[in-house]
């Protein structure tokens, strides 16, 4: 029995064959580029799990501690979460001492501090917010209004921040829920 075949479907197999190559090669080395760049293997990943152990809100000059088991933490952080695990984009903007010492004392600024027991780690294409143990977050203030956020690690500010979608629901639920009211 005689087989025939078409010559042309040899190439038009090595053709498929080729360009699969190269699209695998050319996404592989993308995937290498960004891990050794971030030092994140999961740098694609957008979920943020972490739970602190203790969040604090500076609430117009005076200090409202939430721990880890208050019902108020646990629903401000599930909102800040559903944020950070959202689109975000890295700026060089930077926490100067100034403006932390005004964010800690401040008699016109909300802002939420979340304090984790373990060095954290925030996915994204930027190498920053990894190894942070504390986020800090302006609700009202100085930087609110750009849904920013800023990372520290052992209480100095670490580079950069993360700009958000908003931070609106933590601000509203901290107000409706009287636990901050501007007076």
């Amino acid at each position: 029995m005689d087989y025939a075949s078409s010559p042309s479907a040899g190439r038009t197999a090595s053709v498929l064959n080729f360009v699969l190559t190269i699209f695998l090669v050319i996404t592989g080395f993308i995937y290498l580029s960004l891990t050794a760049y971030t030092k994140d293997a999961l740098w694609f990943y957008p979920v943020f799990n972490a739970q602190p152990s203790v969040g604090i809100i500076r609430c117009y000059g005076e200090q409202v501690t939430l721990r880890e088991n208050d019902a108020h933490l646990t629903a401000i952080v599930e909102l800040v979460n559903k944020q950070i695990s959202g689109d975000k984009r890295w700026d060089e903007l930077n926490l100067t001492n100034v403006t932390y010492l005004d964010y800690q004392t401040g008699r016109n600024v909300m802002i939420l501090e979340l304090y984790y027991d373990e060095p954290q780690r925030i996915h994204s294409t930027s190498p920053f917010f990894s190894g942070f143990d504390m986020l800090l977050i302006p609700l009202d203030g100085r930087f609110a209004s750009m849904n920013i956020m800023f990372s520290l690690i052992r209480g100095k500010p670490a580079g950069g921040s993360f700009h958000v979608e908003t931070f609106e629901p933590v601000r509203e639920y901290i107000t409706n829920n009287a636990i901050c009211v501007k007076n």
